[in-house]
């Protein structure tokens, strides 16, 4: 009867017994599956389903022994050098890895534990912990071990040596096993003596390159095939000779068809690129990776990733300071160990230094997640401005509540909508209804940096109002004013320099103003007008395109601009107590739009401040 037909046999049998009777068959069933997968050559991706069966019937066995059981510990070795093996020469799961180490510690503890086996699953081990040290491409490699200390992974590359160091220190085995496992030893130093200090060796990251290169040509002159391959002979030698691959490979052993020329080779991917997918992961521009515990992979990944961005000597900006203080943070919370108070204190200053210069809307938040996270002042100029303009904090919404740097301590927290300061800037172009705080609206925090640079002008210094009856009316508040009429589109921009400029005028369909003389007055018409003084607020009409043209005008050099956000019936009596508050009460902008909003309810329900002042 030939193997095919002795295994299904064997399954046949198995099928009819259930409980602990399953166990004797079971043991059968993955000796013979081992054998084979061993004769058609490890890491060949046709002798895989031999790997996984067999693997799965040792997992069931082991469910069937006690702890104390005797004979636990050969069935735990076993099961713990098949996941190793199929980790690491058929590049399988991380849970294969971990197990593997689980069960392999395990079953090496016991002192009764064969020869045989004990040897091969320390060789299994050493190598797991290994392929812990080195990485892979999908966390940066070795580049994490670059944080202070070298973290897990020289922790990783310790246990390798010790398990190396333990099969060399026992019997005398093959000269061809023991050549090999001194080179692996020798790797494992090697790179704890160049991550494991203070700094990186570079001597030593030679010498564990080296160790790896004659570990290879061994492997190959034994006929293994390649060192990150399982070795095709290992079907001709007993246990002791069937190292399993070390680190990756899925390289088939059996004779290959001759192949079409290899394509050309391609440009690496930009890491700023890779950088910003890795961070699209993550809501909120990146920042929604700090609400959550993420995985040591992930955070390694983005150390690494940022690392590269920062010296690939293609310029860089403030702003990619700030993935790696994000990926620092995030591995000190992943893997809290000795080097994460360096990451935490590395994150830190690499926030400084993003706060130094001037990032981008789009950074802003993240910028401000890390300030939070790391219970650092924000130190970007904002708390200055907001000190200057008399504001007590500036808050940026998010999904999940409200960030506010608060202007007298600099400090950064998590608040709602309902728990803003009593005078708030925020960054939107709809403010929150249900508050009783003074709020204006910004663009940004550039915004708010570059009108808190402005002069600040007496508002009834030079007012501009509509002329007609309640032009006329409004002027008495301020005791003075230009009462402008049938004014052209020339008109309104030779007088930008009003302290107050109050524009009632039709619309047009895109939320232009439509003048005298069939001329109409754009956003780009006002930006690029030139102001002789600045530091004026404008009162624009209900339908302009707010806050586009809202915009134009403090970009133009105004510090405040005042609008509606939604359709309005009469207008007239809101404005006269606009103004009242404005010109006889001398009251903020912000503040008088308040009042008026609290006052008449209803009718000034749409209107809003932009700016601050």
């Amino acid at each position: 009867m030939g193997e095919p037909d002795e295994l299904d046999g064997l399954r046949r049998e198995l099928a009819r017994h259930t409980g602990p009777a399953r166990t004797p068959h079971l043991h059968e069933l993955a000796r013979m599956l081992t054998d084979r997968y061993w004769r058609i050559g490890p890491g060949n991706a046709a002798a895989l389903p031999d790997l996984s069966e067999a693997i799965e019937a040792l997992t069931e066995e082991l469910g069937w022994f006690a702890a104390d059981d005797a004979l636990r510990a050969t069935v735990a070795a076993h099961l713990g050098t098949l996941l190793g093996t199929r980790h690491l020469g058929h590049h399988g799961p991380d849970s294969d890895r971990e197990s593997g180490i689980v069960l392999l510690t395990e079953a090496l503890a016991n002192p009764r534990l064969p020869f045989g086996p004990s040897v091969l699953g320390r060789l299994t081990l050493g190598q797991l912990h290994l392929k812990v040290a080195i990485g892979s491409p999908l966390t940066g490699g070795m580049l994490p071990a670059l944080r202070p200390g070298g973290g897990r992974q020289v922790e990783a590359a310790r246990r390798a040596a010790g398990s190396f160091r333990t099969v060399l220190d026992g019997p005398e085995l093959t000269p061809q096993v023991t050549s090999i496992t001194r080179n692996l030893l020798a790797m494992a130093e090697s790179f704890v003596d160049a991550f494991g200090g203070r700094g990186v060796n570079p001597a030593a990251i030679g010498r564990a390159a080296r160790s790896f290169q004659q570990a290879h040509k061994e492997w190959r002159e034994l006929g293994m095939g390649s060192i990150l391959t399982a070795p095709a002979r290992l079907s001709r030698t007993g246990p002791l000779d069937r190292p399993v691959p070390l680190i990756e490979g899925d390289e088939d052993t059996t004779e290959q068809p001759r192949r079409s020329p290899p394509p050309p080779v391609t440009k690496s991917p930009d890491p700023r690129q890779a950088l910003h997918r890795l961070l699209d992961l993550f809501p909120y521009a990146g920042a929604g990776a700090l609400t959550t515990k993420p995985a040591v992979p992930l955070a390694d990944e983005l150390v690494a990733l940022a690392t590269t961005v920062l010296h690939s000597g293609g310029g860089t900006t403030p702003a990619d300071h700030l993935p790696l203080a994000l990926g620092l943070t995030l591995r000190a919370r992943a893997d809290d160990g000795p080097g994460a108070a360096d990451d935490l204190a590395e994150a830190r200053t690499s926030l400084r230094t993003a706060a130094a210069g001037e990032l981008p809307p789009e950074s802003f938040p993240l910028f401000l997640r890390l300030c939070h996270a790391l219970a650092e002042p924000c130190a970007s100029g904002v708390t200055a401005a907001l000190r200057t303009v008399g504001a007590d904090a500036l808050a940026v919404p998010q999904p999940d509540g409200m960030l506010l740097v608060h202007a007298a301590t600099g400090q950064v927290a998590l608040g709602t909508a309902r728990s803003l300061p009593r005078r708030t800037l925020i960054v939107t172009d709809r403010p929150p209804t249900a508050t009783g705080s003074i709020v204006s609206t910004l663009a940004g925090h550039a915004q708010l940096l570059d009108l808190a640079g402005r002069e600040r002008r007496a508002i009834i210094e030079e007012p501009v109002l509509p002329a007609g009856v309640d032009g006329v009316e409004l002027r008495r508040w301020y005791g003075r004013g230009e009462l402008l009429d049938r004014a052209t589109a020339a008109d309104v921009l030779a007088r930008l320099s009003a302290t107050v400029l109050h524009l009632d005028c039709p619309v047009g369909p895109s939320g232009a103003l439509r003048l005298d003389q069939e001329t109409e007055l754009t956003a780009e018409m006002v930006v690029a007008a030139r102001i002789r003084r600045a530091g004026g607020l404008v009162v624009l009409p209900p339908g302009a395109a707010f806050p586009q043209l809202a915009d134009a005008f403090l970009t133009a050099g105004f510090t405040g601009a005042i609008g509606w956000l939604g359709p309005v019936e009469k207008p007239a009596g809101v404005y006269r107590e606009l103004h009242r508050r404005l010109g006889a009460e001398r009251q903020d902008p912000a503040a008088a739009v308040h009042a008026v909003r609290r006052q008449l309810r209803d009718e000034a329900r749409a209107l809003t401040h932009r700016g601050v002042y």
